[in-house]
């Protein structure tokens, strides 16, 4: 049987669910860095014959991180590695394709990260900061605020988040407009155009949602030209990665009043913090009031644990009936 190895935190939840799917495997639960638990037998983690790992948090990030980077390094018949995230542009992400280990990635964050979108516009068009500001002095003004309906968006990557803001954004009655370099024909927007076509119609968006992975043709696309393009006022929303915008640009379209607002989940604080614990605590987004500043925590809405948990059950019957490739399969 293919052993699993799962964090002690990432599987008790979900034991019931994992017991009840009764898949042809053997969990291997690690408990502390010194301590694996499969099959009633104690195990050294480092020790695990890992056939697959479901690269949780926990993994990450845990005590027991060192000991689940040594299984990615060095398990020498590790097939699978099923990540919680979309992304695998990170280093930990690329050597586990290098070692030809094959890396399934999730995409069960879209639904808390398209109502995140929609939080933070609704809020900016609304401007519930007024409301809670109004309501502090006891004071109740009135006063016309923007509505979605008609508006237009343009949504640059229409996989799974972008695909599932669009939805949302339809629902209000907008407009959409999405970007991708292959269109497959069943994305849910009104229109779809390719990245080459974005600079001659960013002037009808009225919402303008990044997230597209970063890449050679992303780096830095959203800099001083980009968001002179842009219609005034338009709200900018950027979930994908910090990389592809200039912050000082972005800064600067604000402090103007060209760009009304922008909704950062993705920004230089979070990956400094992220890749190198380093504090930037004089970043002006910090404090900036056209700002919604979030530590790359668009995803994290509750109900995916328990779809990132069906996943993992539904990949493992995949993987164990052979299929190639899996769904959401990151390749080199």
């Amino acid at each position: 049987m293919e052993c699993v190895v799962i964090a002690k935190e990432a599987f008790e939840p979900w034991q019931a669910l994992f017991e009840a799917a009764n898949l042809p495997v053997r969990y291997a639960i690690v408990h502390d860095p010194e301590t694996a638990i499969m099959g009633g037998q104690r195990y050294a983690p480092t020790e695990l014959p890992a056939n697959v790992i479901w690269l949780t948090i926990e993994a990450l990030r845990g005590p027991a991180r060192r000991a689940f980077r040594h299984l990615l390094a060095n398990a020498p018949d590790l097939g699978l590695v099923q990540s919680i995230g979309a992304g695998y542009d990170m280093p930990i992400m690329q050597n586990i394709l290098k070692r030809g280990v094959r890396l399934a990635t999730s995409h069960v964050h879209s639904i808390s990260i398209a109502e995140f979108v929609m939080r933070g516009v609704l809020d900016r068009f609304q401007r519930t900061d007024l409301a809670v500001e109004a309501r502090a002095r006891k004071e109740y003004p009135r006063h016309d605020f923007r509505e979605i309906y008609r508006t237009t968006w343009m949504i640059y990557g229409v996989g799974a988040i972008g695909g599932r803001v669009a939805e949302r954004a339809r629902a209000f009655g907008a407009h959409t407009i999405g970007v991708r370099r292959n269109p497959k024909g069943n994305e849910p927007v009104d229109e779809i155009i390719k990245p080459s076509e974005v600079a001659k119609n960013l002037a009808r968006a009225d919402v303008f949602v990044f997230s597209a992975p970063i890449s050679s043709e992303t780096q830095g696309i959203v800099n001083a030209d980009f968001l002179a393009r842009m219609k005034p006022g338009a709200v900018f929303a950027n979930v994908a990665r910090g990389g592809i915008m200039d912050e000082s640009a972005v800064l600067a379209s604000l402090d103007s009043g060209h760009l009304d607002y922008a909704i950062l989940d993705v920004h230089s604080v979070e990956e400094a913090w992220l890749y190198r614990q380093e504090r930037m605590d004089d970043s002006p987004l910090w404090t900036h009031p056209k700002i919604l500043l979030t530590p790359h925590a668009a995803g994290h809405g509750d109900g995916r644990h328990l779809r990132n948990a069906e996943l993992l059950i539904d990949n493992l019957r995949r993987y164990l009936a052979g299929e190639k490739p899996l769904p959401d399969e990151a390749f080199l």
